[in-house]
This record gives structure tokens, sequence and C-alpha cells, in this order.
């Protein structure tokens, strides 16, 4: 007695019902290549859309970035930003007085715990692998003497922060620290004259007579 639901042919496959049999033909493209059949399995229609409208804008950019302009280009895009910085650089300087290196501004700073502590954090963070940790010197010069290389006037050292010594590798800090910054490096220093650590390096520059 045969199944009426499996090949009778006996390769042991359920044999496919008169409408499993339509529905396969439908989905099935007419072309066939090598006697394999291809489903016909549309794209989603939200992908179409997708794919048509990247079709009509890519001539329409094409057009208008290279022929009619209406579309600014990389290098006009470029331009604006530079002059939008440009004004915003402009527009700070002109509401922001200039740092004046001055006995009277570095007042403000010498002497004055908050900034020290502030140009202590600073210093650890940034000078002590040249410096020391206590400002003995190791690769740059000792900063607890009275030996001074540029000058030993506050200007002078706010100076070598600012622009640094390339010759002597050391980085100017110019656009790393704050004028308020280099100033509150200079507080700290101060504090360290005379403190002769242990394993200080060997005085280097001109000596200046302490006050």
């Amino acid at each position: 007695m045969t199944d009426e639901n499996t090949n009778t042919e006996g390769t042991g496959s359920p044999a496919l019902s008169a409408h499993e049999s339509a529905q396969k033909d439908a989905i099935l493209r007419e072309h066939m290549y090598d006697g394999i059949q291809e489903y016909d399995n549309p794209m989603p229609g939200w992908w179409l859309w997708i794919f048509w409208a990247t079709v009509i804008f890519a001539p329409i950019y094409i057009l208008g970035v290279h022929v009619f302009d209406f579309i600014p280009s990389y290098e006009d895009d470029l331009a604006a930003g530079q002059a939008e910085i440009q004004s915003i650089r402009e527009a700070y300087e002109s509401t922001t007085q200039p740092f004046e290196i001055t006995p009277e501004t570095m007042a403000a700073y010498i002497g004055v715990q908050e900034h020290i502590d502030a140009g202590a954090a600073i210093f650890s963070a940034n000078c002590l692998m040249c410096h020391g940790d206590k400002g003995q010197g190791l690769i740059g010069p000792n900063l607890t003497d009275n030996y001074w290389i540029h000058g030993n006037e506050d200007a002078n050292l706010f100076n070598v922060i600012t622009n640094g010594v390339p010759e002597k590798g050391m980085t100017a800090w110019a656009n790393i620290l704050s004028p308020e910054q280099r100033a509150q490096v200079i507080a700290f220093i101060r504090t360290l004259a005379g403190t002769n650590p242990p394993g200080g390096r060997d005085p280097e520059g001109e000596l200046y007579e302490a006050d």
C-alpha cells in the first residue's frame, strides 16, 4: 500500500500536493540555466526607494557641484569653515585683554597659595621629567639655585616657557598652557629658590644674587 504523501518512486521524499506545486511554480522565474531556476524574490520596497533616490540624486549633485554651483564644493565648505573660525578668534581677541607680564601682573600670582598650588600641579604634569620633581634638574637645568641661563626676571621665565628652547629640546608651551597657567608655573618655581634638594644638577648660566 502506497502512502499518498510519499514519493511513489521510492526516493523517500514527500510528494508535493497540487496546491504546493502550483505555489512553487508561482515563485519561480520562467528562465532556466543548466536546469537551475531562480526564485522570484523582489527587493523590499524601502530598498528600491533608496536605490532610485540615489540614482536621481547623483546627476543633480554632479551638476550642482561642477556645473551650476548651487551645491558648495569641499573647498567652499573648507573656506567657509576657516572664515568662521577666524571671525570667532577675532571676536574673542577683541573682547579679551592681552596678558602682559609686568611686576604688577605677577604680583597677583607670586606668593599666592592658590596659584602656587595650581602651578605645582602643572609642573608635576608637564615639567618634572626634565627638571625633576623638586626642581633639582635632570635633562633641564636646576631651578632651585641662583643661576639662570636666560635671565631671572619673571618676564624672562615667561618667555622661556612660552617659546621654549628648541635647541635644548624644550617644548614651546604657548599653545598648550594659557598665559595664566604659565604665570602659575612661575609662581611655583619661585617657591623652589634656595631649597637645594639632594642630587641637584650643577649650576648653569649666570649667577643672580638673591634679593
